[in-house]
């Protein structure tokens, strides 16, 4: 059945007509990629006989693709300190979808594994459990630093605004940036920098040869991410109770001889991994990782009660600690809760329908990755979210559609939670289609999370 296409700047009562006319084979088009062509009878039957009953839920699913949109950014310089936001005008202008191999992902950890003792390291918070114990000190990095304190980050601010740092051992590659370890006197910190095509020659040996190895984006962007996460971040600050998020502490111009070359992004060294490792993941017994899960939440809750949300939940943009402290990192595309945009924002595989219908974003919508990424870590996998295919019109009208009807969740099987079901039930009710049946924010979440954790035994606090 063919769809008539309808231009883009009709009204809003006709972009409803077209979303209520969408026939079967397109409901699920924006997770699934294209329509299905009708088949034969003997066809369909084959299909039947190859597939099992699990596979219609799993067809939309897919591993290892991971796509970075570009967002049209606001300034949040200008609510901090405000606590009842509700809608901020977008900016004008079209997105670029680049490519970003997800487990490049920029991390503020070392990637490698060494062992150290666990007297050194000592025991994660949320694992309880003797395996949990063992697995510790896999946990660890290659040195033990001092962790930033209130006395510190003043004394790395004064070094960083005279440049008196060093840049060494670049310790992880995003899609715009490359975050490396550096050192100012005694403290050890992370820095993520972005540079321009002067810095390849004029810039220093670490930078040159490293940021020709990044994917096409334009500088432009990449600054425009870097300063959103800076102002985020200070939005964020609290020194009233602890804070699950990575520190910020120097955003630095960087220029020689009086030409730009690029920008630094000073930050709170993680000594950890992101949860994005299989490996670590696999070190943990399933009442450990909803513990972790727990904690995830805690993380997200302290960023939503700021008016904020993040817009990039995924794995890889949460660390745990050598302490088993869980910790939410990454704040380039984060906006106001209200926020509704032009372009597409967030990352393919975790995008809500209101994402990809570019409609008003709230908590709900870091929920719904939020049980995606949950998903993934009992054995679950990403959305199949293909970029070329979110551009289209036709996609953007069927996601419209889900969030009027989608009353089922987006999350196919979580194999790992077999005999954890209410557990199960909870993290599918964070990604159901239609977003006023999700579960709505994360104190929701965080008491569900409870009363099914303590009618197992589990205690989560």
């Amino acid at each position: 059945m063919e769809q008539k296409m309808e231009p883009e700047n009709n009204n809003e009562k006709e972009r409803q007509k077209t979303t209520v006319s969408i026939p079967e084979s397109g409901k699920r088009k924006y997770l699934s990629g294209v329509l299905k062509i009708e088949k034969s009878d003997e066809e369909v039957q084959d299909a039947k006989e190859e597939k099992s009953p699990l596979d219609n839920g799993r067809r939309y699913l897919q591993k290892n693709k991971s796509v970075i949109l570009e967002t049209q950014l606001i300034d949040t310089t200008k609510f901090t300190g405000k606590k009842n936001v509700l809608q901020v005008e977008a900016d004008q202008g079209l997105i670029q979808v680049h490519a970003a191999p997800s487990k490049n992902n920029i991390q503020p950890a070392e990637k490698e594994e060494v062992s150290s003792s666990n007297e050194e390291l000592g025991e994660f918070a949320f694992a309880r459990s003797i395996k949990a114990a063992q697995a510790a000190s896999n946990f660890s990095t290659a040195e033990i630093y001092p962790e930033l304190t209130e006395q510190s980050i003043p004394d790395i601010r004064e070094a960083a605004k005279r440049g008196d740092y060093t840049l060494l051992d670049p310790i992880a590659k995003g899609a715009e940036s490359i975050l490396y370890k550096a050192k100012s006197g005694k403290y050890v910190f992370c820095v993520k920098a972005i540079r321009n095509r002067w810095d390849a020659w004029l810039g220093n040996s670490k930078t040159r040869n490293n940021q020709e190895k990044l994917q096409d984006v334009s500088y432009a962007t990449k600054i425009r991410h870097l300063r959103n996460e800076y102002d985020v971040a200070k939005a964020l600050y609290s020194d009233l109770e602890e804070m699950p998020i990575v520190r910020i502490i120097y955003l630095r111009k960087i220029t020689r001889f009086g030409v730009e070359l690029g920008y630094d992004l000073l930050m709170e060294y993680i000594q950890g991994h992101d949860l994005s490792d299989r490996n670590i993941l696999k070190k943990l017994n399933v009442d450990d990782k909803i513990r972790l899960i727990y904690q995830a939440t805690l993380a997200l809750h302290y960023m939503h009660k700021r008016k904020l949300i993040h817009l990039d939940i995924k794995p890889s943009n949460f660390m745990i600690t050598t302490q088993g402290k869980v910790c939410l990192i990454d704040f380039g595309i984060s906006v106001i809760c209200g926020f509704r945009g032009r372009s597409i924002t967030g990352t393919a595989g975790y995008l809500s329908p209101e994402q990809v219908a570019k409609e008003t974003l709230n908590e709900t919508t870091d929920l719904f990755a939020l049980g995606i990424t949950f998903s993934i870590f009992f054995g679950g996998k990403a959305l199949l979210q293909n970029q070329s295919e979110l551009l289209q019109r036709s996609v953007r009208r069927d996601a419209r559609f889900h969030l009027e009807s989608g009353n089922v969740s987006a999350i196919a099987d979580m194999p790992e939670l077999s005999e954890r079901p209410l557990i199960a039930e909870i993290i599918r009710n964070c990604s159901i289609l239609k977003r006023e049946n999700r579960i709505q924010n994360c104190p929701m979440l965080l008491q569900q999370l409870q009363n099914a954790a303590k009618s197992y035994g589990l205690t989560l606090e």
